[in-house]
C-alpha cells in the first residue's frame, strides 16, 4: 500500500514493530527510511532511522547500526529543535549501542571505537546526563581487549555512577556484570546479582530468558543442579531460534554438553544447524555460538569418539574440526585488531571446560550418546603377581556373595589372558554362570539355560560340586520361567543332590529351597509354607542368615498377596536386620524396597521415604546390578509427594525418567514425565512443564495412542494459557477436545470443551469460542452438571458482549438472554434441592454470581437502570450465603451504589444502600469493609 501522509507513515512504522526481529522486519525498516526521505520530513526520517537501528540491533545485524546512527546524529546536530523529548531520549539511548556494535566487527580499528566513545561522553556531558552508560561502554571495550586493570576501573565507575533514564534496564546491567564475575570465578556473587531477574522481579525484552541461560552452569557449580535444570527448561523455550538471543542458545548447548546431556545438546544444535552455515549475527555473536557448539563437539568426541555420528552426514570429529577452525579464524581477526591474543585465550579457556556433572537429568527425552568402548584390558600390562592378587580378590568377593564378584572374576580373567596365562577353571565357570543369569533376565531362556548347563559342568571340572548344584538350580529356574514341563523335576533332582552335602555344607540346599520358595510364590507349589519354614529353619540352624532373611522376605510377599500388610512389615523388618547381621548389607536393598511400598499402604509416607532412600543408597554403594532403580526412584518421588513436598519429589521423578530412557522403557519414562509435569504445574512452574510436554507430545502421539495424546495436549494447553500464549493454548485445547469426542467419556468431553472455549476466547477467536461454549453447554446439560452449565452460559455471554460494538445493541441483548437462560437453569435445579443441602447452597451462590456478572455487563454497556437492578438482586442473593461470599456481596453493593451516585445522580439512594450494607456486614461478622466506608465518606464530602 502506498504511503501518502504522516498518518499512513506512522501506521506503517507501528505495523512493522509488530513483526518478529529478523531479515523481513529489517528490510521493511530500510524501506521506511527511504519513504521518509522521499517525504522530506526530518521528524519522520528520525523516527524511521531509530526503528532501523532497533531492527539492526535485535535482528542480528548490530554492526550496521553506526550508519543510521551517524545520520541521526547529523539531523540532531543540524536541527536539535526538531527533536521533541521522546525523539531526543531515543537518540541518546541508541548512542549506547555504538560501542558494542563496533566492537563486534574486527575490521573496525580500536582508535575509531575510542573516538566514538569520546564523542558519546561529550554529548552526554553537554546534555547533562549521567555518565553511567559511558562507563559501561568503556567496560565493554576494556573487557574485550583483555585490559584487566582498565576493566576493573570502568566496572567500578559504572557501578558508582547515578542511574538515570538513559541507563540500561537493571536486569540487563546485572546480566553483564554477572558475566564478568563468572569469568573471574565468582559464581556465588554473580548469582546473587542475578537473583532479582531469575526470581522474576526484573524483566525486559531479553530478560529473564538470557540470564536464565547465563546462570545454569554457575548454579551447578554452586550445588543447585535442580535450579539449573529448571532454568534450562524455562529459558530454552524463550530463546529457541531467536537471533536476538544468539549467545544464549550457545549457553544452553554448552550446559547440556557439560552436564551429561550431550544428546539434548545435539538436538538443540540440530534446530540451529543453519546458523553454522549462514551466521545470523555479527562475528562476535557468531563466535559465541561456535564456542558453545565446539564445547559440545569436544565432549561428544571424548564420550563417543571422533567417528560418532552427529547428523546423517557428519561426525563429531569432522564437524568439530570445521567449527573450531572457523572459531579461531574469527578470534585471530579480533586479536589482529586488538594487538594481543585476549580473544583467542578466552576461546581456549572456554573450550577446555570440564564437565560440571556426570549426569543431570533434565526431564526431557533425548538421544543417548553411546560411550566409546572401554580400553581393552588385554592392552594393559599386568604382572604375574597382579593376576594372582586379582584371583584372590575375586575369590574373596565370591565367598561373600558380593555383587561386585562378577566384575572381579572378569577383571582377573582379562588380566590372565593378557599375559597368556590359563584362566582358573572355577573363574571360567563363575563367568559362564553370570552370563547365563543375565541371559535369563533378558528373557533369552534357551541361551541362558545352555550357559548355566555349561557352568554346572565347569564347576564339576573345577572340583566345586556344591556350586555345580547352584548352577543346576538356576538352570531349573530358567526352564521354569520358559514354561518348560521338566522344570519341577529338575528342582527335585537338584534338591536331592544338595541334600547330600549336609550336614557339613547347607549352602547348596539353602539355594535350592530359596528358588523353590520363589516358585511357590508364583503359586506353583501347594506346600509353599512348608518350603519357607524349611528354608528359614535351615538358615537359622546353619548360620546362613541371608537365606533366613530370604525366607522372611518371600513370606512377606505372600502376606501382601493376602492383604496382611502389618504381617508383611514385621517379616520385612526382620529380614533387613538379618541381612545386616550376616554382613551382607547389599541384600537389604530389596526388602527395604518392598517395606517402603508396605509403609505407603500403611499411610506412613515418611517411613516409606526413609526406606527407599536407604535402598537406593545401598544399591548404589554396592553396585547392585539387578536393583530396579527406576521404579525405586518413582516410588521415592511418590512417597515424598504424599508428604506435600512436590519440589523435593520432582528431581526423583525426572531422574526416574532418565533411568527408564536408558533401560529402553519409553512407557515408564513417559509416565514419570507426566508425574513431573503434574508437580511442576502444581508449583506454578508452567514454563518447565510446557517444555517437558512439548518434547513428550510427539512420542506420545506416535507410540501411546490418542487418549494419552489428548491428556498431554490438555495439560500443555493449560500450561500455555497460564503462560499467556493464548493462540497455542487454544490450538492444543481445541485439538484435545476434538480427540475427546472419540476416546473420552461425556464428562471429560464437557470439561475439555469448556477449557477449549475459554482458551479460544482468550485468543480473541470469538466465533470458535462461541461454538465451543455451545458444545460444552450441551454436554454439561446432558451430564446434569448445573453449576458448570451456568458458568459456561455466563462465559459465552461475556464472549458475545466483549465483541459487540456500542453502536450495535444486539450483541448485548444476546448476552443478556444467555444470563436469563442461566437463571432459568438455576430455577429448575432449585426445585430438586432441599433448603439445607449442598445443592441449595450451590444454587444460591451461582444465582448471586449470575446477577452480579449481569450487572457488570450491563454497566459496561451503559444500561444503568437494568444494571442497578441486577446488582441489587445480586446483593440480596448474596445475603443468604454470607459471610462465605463476602467479597461478592461487597462488590455488588459498591457497584449498585456507584451506579446510583455517579451514573443516575441518585446519591441519597446510594448512601442509604451503603448504610444498610454496613449493618448487614456487622451482623454477618464481615470486618473488611474499608472500601464501603471510603465510598460512604466520599459521598458525604460531595
Amino acid at each position: 500500500m502506498e504511503i501518502r501522509d504522516d498518518a499512513g507513515f506512522f501506521a506503517a512504522l507501528d505495523a512493522n514493530e509488530e513483526q518478529p526481529y529478523g531479515k523481513a522486519r529489517t528490510a521493511r525498516a530500510e524501506e521506511l527510511v527511504t519513504v521518509a526521505e522521499r517525504m522530506g520530513n526530518d521528524e519522520n526520517l528520525a523516527w524511521a532511522l531509530l526503528r532501523l537501528i532497533t531492527a539492526y540491533n535485535y535482528g542480528g545485524e548490530s554492526p550496521r547500526t553506526p550508519v543510521p546512527l551517524s545520520r541521526l546524529l547529523g539531523l540532531w546536530d543540524e536541527h536539535p529543535e526538531g527533536f521533541d523529548e521522546q525523539l531526543t531520549h531515543h537518540l541518546f539511548w541508541d548512542l549506547k549501542w555504538i560501542t558494542s556494535s563496533l566492537l563486534s566487527v574486527p575490521e573496525v580499528p580500536l582508535t575509531a571505537i575510542r573516538g566514538y566513545l569520546a564523542d558519546m561522553e561529550r554529548r552526554y556531558r553537554t546534555a547533562g546526563h549521567s555518565l553511567r552508560p559511558v562507563y559501561q561502554s568503556r567496560f565493554y571495550l576494556a573487557r574485550h581487549i583483555g585490559a584487566d586493570a582498565e576493566t576493573t576501573e570502568a566496572f567500578e565507575a559504572w557501578l558508582a555512577a547515578d542511574r538515570d533514564r538513559l541507563a540500561d534496564c537493571d536486569a540487563c546491567e546485572r546480566r553483564e556484570q554477572a558475566r564478568w564475575l563468572i569469568a573471574r570465578g565468582r559464581d556465588a556473587d554473580a548469582l546473587e546479582l542475578l537473583a532479582p531477574t531469575l526470581d522474576g522481579a526484573l524483566t525486559c525484552a531479553e530478560e529473564p530468558q538470557v540470564s536464565l541461560a547465563t546462570s545454569m552452569l554457575p548454579l551447578v557449580r554452586e550445588g543447585s543442579p535442580d535450579r539449573a535444570r529448571a532454568h534450562h527448561l524455562r529459558g530454552y523455550r524463550s530463546v529457541r531460534g531467536k537471533v536476538s538471543t544468539y549467545a544464549a542458545v550457545a549457553e544452553h548447548i554448552e550446559f547440556c554438553a557439560l552436564t551429561g546431556n550431550e544428546g539434548r545438546g545435539i538436538e538443540i544444535l540440530a534446530e540451529h544447524r543453519a546458523w553454522l552455515a549462514r551466521p545470523q549475527s555479527d562475528p562476535s555473536d557468531h563466535s559465541d555460538f561456535l564456542a558453545g557448539v565446539a564445547v559440545l563437539l569436544r565432549r561428544l568426541v571424548a564420550v563417543g569418539g571422533p567417528e560418532l555420528v552427529v547428523f546423517e552426514d557428519t561426525t563429531a570429529g569432522g564437524l568439530g574440526e570445521t567449527v573450531e577452525r572457523e572459531l579461531f579464524e574469527i578470534a585471530a581477526r579480533f586479536d589482529a585488531r586488538n594487538g594481543n591474543d585476549a580473544v583467542s585465550a578466552r576461546v581456549r579457556r572456554r573450550l577446555a571446560a570440564a564437565p560440571v556433572a556426570d549426569s543431570l537429568p533434565l526431564g526431557l527425552r533425548s538421544v543417548r550418546v553411546a560411550s566409546r568402548a572401554a580400553v581393552d584390558p588385554a592392552a594393559t600390562t599386568v604382572s604375574g603377581r597382579g593376576v594372582a592378587e586379582l584371583l584372590s580378590y575375586a575369590r574373596e568377593l565370591d565367598e561373600q556373595g558380593h555383587p561386585r564378584a562378577e566384575a572381579a572374576w572378569r577383571d582377573y580373567a582379562a588380566a590372565a589372558r593378557a599375559l597368556g596365562q590359563d584362566v582358573d577353571p572355577f573363574a571360567l565357570a563363575a563367568i559362564t554362570e553370570a552370563d547365563g543369569i543375565e541371559l535369563v533376565e533378558e528373557g533369552e531362556f534357551a541361551a541362558g539355560a545352555a550357559a548355566l548347563d555349561r557352568a554346572a559342568t565347569g564347576y564339576l571340572a573345577a572340583d566345586a560340586p556344591g556350586r555345580a548344584v547352584g548352577a543346576e538350580v538356576r538352570l531349573a529356574m530358567a526352564r521354569f520361567r520358559a514354561d518348560e514341563p521338566d522344570a519341577l523335576a529338575l528342582f527335585d533332582a537338584a534338591q536331592v543332590k544338595a541334600g547330600g552335602f549336609l550336614p557339613d555344607d547347607a549352602a547348596p540346599l539353602a539355594l535350592v529351597l530359596h528358588h523353590r520358595a520363589i516358585v511357590a510364590l508364583a503359586g506353583e507349589a501347594e506346600d509353599a509354607d512348608a518350603i519357607l519354614t524349611e528354608l528359614h529353619d535351615l538358615g537359622r540352624d546353619h548360620g546362613l542368615r541371608h537365606r533366613q532373611s530370604a525366607a522372611l522376605h518371600i513370606r512377606a510377599e505372600r502376606a501382601l498377596q493376602a492383604d496382611r500388610t502389618t504381617d508383611a512389615e514385621v517379616d520385612l523388618s526382620a529380614a533387613i536386620t538379618l541381612c545386616r547381621e550376616a554382613e551382607r548389607p547389599w541384600l537389604a536393598c530389596r526388602p527395604l524396597f518392598l517395606r517402603s511400598q508396605v509403609r505407603m499402604r500403611l499411610a506412613d509416607p515418611a517411613a516409606a521415604e526413609a526406606d527407599m532412600r536407604a535402598a537406593l543408597e545401598t544399591a548404589a554403594f554396592y553396585t547392585e546390578p539387578q536393583f530396579p532403580v527406576g521404579h525405586a526412584l518413582t516410588m521415592l518421588a511418590n512417597a515424598i509427594g504424599a508428604q506435600n513436598r512436590p519440589e523435593d519429589a520432582l528431581p526423583f521423578a525426572l531422574e526416574a525418567a532418565h533411568v527408564f530412557d536408558d533401560e529402553g522403557d519409553p512407557e515408564m519414562a513417559a509416565a514419570c514425565r507426566r508425574g513431573a509435569v503434574g508437580m511442576l504445574f502444581g508449583l506454578g512452574r508452567d514454563a518447565e512443564a510446557a517444555a517437558i510436554l512439548e518434547e513428550l507430545l510427539p512420542e506420545v502421539e506416535e507410540h501411546h495412542g490418542p487418549e494419552h495424546a489428548m491428556q498431554e495436549r490438555w495439560a500443555l494447553g493449560l500450561c500455555l494459557r497460564r503462560l499467556g500464549d493464548t493462540r497455542e493454548a487454544a490450538r492444543h485445547l481445541a485439538m484435545a477436545a476434538e480427540t475427546a469426542v472419540k476416546v473420552a467419556d461425556r464428562a471429560t468431553q464437557a470439561e475439555l470443551a469448556v477449557a477449549a472455549a475459554h482458551a479460544l476466547d482468550d485468543a480473541g477467536m470469538a466465533p470458535q469460542a462461541q461454538a465451543a461454549f455451545g458444545r460444552a453447554i450441551e454436554l454439561l446439560r446432558a451430564e446434569g452438571d448445573v453449576r458448570e452449565t451456568v458458568r459456561a452460559l455466563r462465559a459465552k455471554a461475556w464472549n458475545i458482549a466483549s465483541g459487540t460494538d456500542r453502536e450495535d445493541p444486539s450483541g448485548v441483548d444476546r448476552a443478556v438472554a444467555l444470563f436469563a437462560e442461566a437463571l432459568r437453569e438455576l430455577a429448575g435445579a432449585e426445585t430438586g434441592a432441599g433448603a439445607a443441602d449442598e445443592g441449595a447452597t450451590m444454587v444460591a451462590v451461582e444465582r448471586a454470581g449470575t446477577h452480579h456478572q449481569l450487572a457488570h455487563l450491563l454497566a459496561r454497556a451503559d444500561r444503568l437502570h437494568p444494571a442497578r437492578a441486577a446488582a441489587d438482586k445480586a446483593a440480596t442473593a448474596y445475603v443468604a450465603v454470607l459471610p462465605e461470599e463476602a467479597d461478592g456481596y461487597l462488590d455488588a453493593v459498591q457497584l449498585a451504589a456507584r451506579i446510583e451516585a455517579f451514573g443516575l445522580d441518585e446519591r441519597p439512594a446510594a448512601v442509604t444502600r451503603l448504610d444498610v450494607a454496613l449493618k448487614v456486614c456487622a451482623t454477618s461478622g464481615i470486618t473488611a469493609v474499608e472500601e464501603l466506608t471510603e465510598l460512604r465518606e466520599e459521598l458525604d464530602r460531595s
